[in-house]
């Protein structure tokens, strides 16, 4: 069984909020869901992303040419979904350990 604790409950409920709202405006405008690659390693991190690309968890990913060297786009609601997901499985995973095993 697992068992959160208040403020981790309450983090995640806010993280969920925010994901329903960038995925309303994804629909509603999506023109602003899409950032640079510059923006989405300056927000999410390069390495991260550089990742979640690796792994398959990006489905979402273009140029805005036809050349190679165009610009790379990516959704910010799909990224903020791949993180927020990462960290409530952190979150969930941590807590369905036995106490001796946790680092806390």
């Amino acid at each position: 069984m697992v068992k959160l604790e208040l403020y981790e409950f309450k983090n995640i409920c806010a993280d969920m909020a925010e994901l329903g709202v960038i995925n309303y405006i994804k629909r509603t405008a999506p023109g602003k869901d899409e950032i640079s690659q510059r923006e989405a390693w300056r927000l999410f991190g390069e390495t991260k992303v550089k990742n979640w690309v690796s792994e398959g968890l990006v489905q979402n990913r273009k140029r805005s040419g036809k050349t190679k060297r165009s610009k790379i786009i990516y959704s910010k609601a799909e990224l903020m979904a791949i993180q927020k997901s990462r960290r409530i499985n952190e979150v969930v995973f941590k807590n369905s350990l036995p106490s001796e095993l946790r680092n806390n």
